[in-house]
């Protein structure tokens, strides 16, 4: 009778242990992307990266193809398409 309690006692504890370890594991899975209050967002609601910009802006097509580039990507402010193509 001892020794099939120290067994369950011992089968508690794994189980406990793999729960916390579990719960710890999503916890750490939580998404790292910070939402900014003013971030720019394309017409999905998605954010826009400045990797993508930066893409469209040092690629080869033309300043007018860059402009319809940045216009698909959902920046819609012209002064702001300027800024970004002086860079």
């Amino acid at each position: 009778m001892i020794g099939w309690r120290l067994v369950s006692f011992a089968m508690g504890r794994v189980l406990r242990s793999m729960l916390v370890a579990l719960a710890v594991s999503l916890i750490g899975c939580r998404s790292t992307v910070t939402a900014f209050p003013n971030q720019l967002r394309d017409s999905a609601g998605h954010p826009i990266l400045l990797d993508d910009i930066e893409a469209i802006v040092a690629g080869e097509a033309t300043e007018d193809e860059k402009r319809q580039q940045l216009r698909d990507l959902g920046i819609e402010d012209e002064e702001l398409i300027d800024a970004l193509l002086t860079l």
